[in-house]
């Protein structure tokens, strides 16, 4: 920012002085800041300095986790969104009124309306630039030069090709020099370049609003996976029976597919066996010329039974993917390397990533990555938490038990959201607080929590969250009452808790950021208190007493829970050879189980404390007796919980 404000301030002084027109700096200082794709290890570094501040807050790490973060942005994209709004609304408006230099007054419009400078200026900018991209585009589309990007039509050509007739700056440079020594005609052609940016803006926002009408008959762009998942074709990572399904189009070459293998690796971390994973090939060979070679070589690779392997060296390699480093590639993961390098060299598998290019094609796909979500494409951020809320989402459209979010159980499947609420008594009692876990806030705290919140009428029947959104907000109910509904087991309740007024919803959960898997329903009106997690972080650092209430009371809802519904709860890491040995002893034996997630850090460890344990002895066990195990082997088990008769 500011070195680059002193850099071109000095330069422009210069040209200016040397009697070289100054707007030709801004060509130069365009042509010499650095444009390059974020670069993986710079954003890495930033996640790094970042989860160093939220492990301590304290204002050196807070300066270094900012500076990591602006570095990983590319200085271009960076000044470009720093400036934009001032340049757009400001800079560029007053330098085009200002150097236009020519009243406009009706003499002067009458002037130019029947001078053929105007005329000539007004059809160039307006008609001229329309025809020369239309024509200059249909020539490189003729030899094969290139092509329009999938969903660019004639039309939407046309409307930008017109935009391009707004021509401030350099079309006022070029009249100082056609028009030196006849002020009136320079004039005259100032006019034109302003009227021609008045029409060319009409214009070309018509043409674009016109484009953007689809036409009857118009087939829209397809939304749904062709052909959908074929075990027998595709390559498939996790249980080829499981009940979510995420479908990626890449390319090895492109940055934004390497970033998003680190969502797709956190959601496998997360879902486990109930998810699979299919990736398949769109090398975009304009842009990726060694993508296509990369992709027949992960082939090559499947064909010998290590695709995954190859997939994950090229992902984690993108800057070596020469024809010698892809043989390197498959003798480090231990592939036949003559049959690699004979399979590569006959375009062997070139047909297997020419039938991806053209699934790609059917199922509307832009652009890399391109992710579909059980069988539909997504749109949207593709970071891991918006992923996972998509899968949810579809997991419950489509009548799949996914078992994520607030409640981990045994069989691994969490019941879809129920298409309609149970009816519930508006007489529904309080839930009664049992040790802390549904305190009443003073008169003090609504204060404070108002302050940073907003109040919100409701009335019996409305829902404050619900199954597959992407996470919550903190409420508080100021008058009537709120029902939390969860799924059912066996015969137990469906309503988990009611809240009355003064009390507060939510688990620890909350600050997790996690897609949602009960429902919030007001079962008598009245009125509540919403705050956003940033909202509600900003009341707990104005009064952090009343942060200790609440995550105390989050603590003791969570240790409930262990008290609920299983006879086995495993605190653990779902994936884990112990935890997998657990259930097979609690399965062999008719015993029902639940597994909690440990995540490391502030909660997961204050969850450890509650039941006074380290992260070293998990699994931890809790029996319905409350009970405590740490990484109980069989004869422990045993003792705790004789198996059912």
């Amino acid at each position: 920012g500011p070195a680059y404000l002193v850099l071109a301030t000095a330069s422009w002084v210069g040209m200016y002085l040397s009697g070289v027109h100054p707007t030709l700096l801004g060509v130069v200082i365009a042509l010499v800041t650095p444009a390059y794709t974020a670069r993986r290890e710079e954003v890495e570094d930033a996640a790094r300095q970042t989860r160093a501040y939220l492990q301590s807050p304290n204002p050196a790490y807070a300066r270094a986790a900012r500076l990591s973060i602006e570095r990983s942005v590319p200085v271009g994209e960076r000044l470009h969104q720093r400036w934009q709004p001032w340049t757009t609304f400001v800079i560029v408006p007053l330098f085009a009124l200002a150097n236009a230099g020519v009243p406009l007054t009706g003499e002067s419009l009458r002037a130019a309306a029947t001078s053929p400078v105007t005329i000539g200026v007004v059809a160039g900018l307006v008609v001229g630039k329309l025809l020369g991209i239309l024509a200059g585009t249909a020539l490189a589309m003729a030899l094969r030069l290139g092509d329009l990007a999938p969903g660019i039509t004639q039309l939407q050509l046309a409307g930008g090709a017109v935009l391009s007739g707004i021509g401030f700056t350099i079309s006022l440079f070029i009249v100082d020099l056609a028009f030196d020594e006849d002020e009136a005609a320079a004039d005259q052609a100032r006019v034109g370049v302003l009227v021609a940016s008045v029409l060319a803006t009409a214009l070309g926002w018509g043409l674009l609003r016109l484009a953007a009408r689809r036409p009857a008959g118009t087939r829209e762009r397809p939304e749904t996976l062709s052909p959908p998942v074929d075990p027998d074709r595709d390559h498939i990572r996790g249980p080829v029976d499981a009940p979510l399904t995420l479908v990626e189009y890449g390319d090895f070459e492109c940055p934004f597919c390497a970033r998003a293998t680190g969502s797709v690796e956190e959601l496998r971390d997360r879902f486990g066996d109930r998810l699979r994973y299919v990736f398949r090939h769109t090398p975009l060979v304009d842009v990726h010329p060694r993508s296509q070679l990369a992709a027949e070589a992960a082939e090559a690779a499947g064909a010998q039974g290590r695709y995954w392997e190859m997939y994950d060296r090229l992902f984690a390699s993108q800057n070596r993917l020469d024809t010698t480093d892809l043989l390197d590639h498959a003798q480090a993961i231990g592939l036949d390397v003559e049959r690699f390098a004979r399979d590569l060299g006959t375009g062997r598998y070139a047909r297997h990533v020419e039938h991806d290019v053209e699934s790609a094609e059917a199922s509307g796909v832009t652009g890399t990555p391109t992710f579909f979500v059980g069988g539909r494409r997504h749109t949207g951020p593709f970071d891991a938490a918006s992923l996972a809320a998509a899968l949810l989402a579809a997991a419950g459209d489509q009548g799949i038990d996914s078992d994520d979010g607030e409640e981990r159980r045994d069989p691994a499947a969490l019941p879809a959201p129920p298409a309609e609420l149970p009816e519930l008594s508006p007489d529904l009692p309080e839930t009664p607080d049992r040790g802390g876990d549904h305190p009443r806030l003073t008169d003090a705290q609504l204060a404070l929590l108002e302050r940073h919140g907003s109040r919100r009428p409701v009335a019996r029947g409305d829902v404050l969250y619900r199954p597959g959104d992407p996470g919550y907000a903190f409420h508080v109910v100021l008058s009537g009452a709120v029902a939390v509904v969860g799924p059912a087991r066996g015969d137990d309740e469906r309503v988990v808790r009611v809240h009355g007024a003064r009390r507060f919803l939510g688990e620890l959960d909350l600050f997790d950021d996690q897609p949602v898997v009960r429902t919030a329903v007001v079962v008598r009106g009245g009125e509540v208190l919403r705050l956003s997690l940033d909202e509600l972080r900003a009341a707990f650092a104005a009064e952090p007493a009343l942060k200790e209430l609440v995550v105390r009371a989050y603590l003791v809802r969570r240790a409930m829970r262990y008290e609920l519904s299983a006879d086995l709860r495993v605190l653990g890491h779902p994936g884990s050879a112990d935890v997998r040995r657990l259930r097979e002893y609690a399965a062999a034996r008719g015993l029902t189980t639940e597994v909690v997630e440990f995540e490391a850090g502030g909660d997961g460890d204050r969850v450890l404390a509650e039941l006074g344990a380290s992260e070293e002895d998990l699994p931890v066990v809790v029996s319905r007796a409350g009970r405590v195990l740490h990484d109980p082997d069989a004869a422990a088990l045993d003792l705790l919980l004789p198996p059912r008769g």
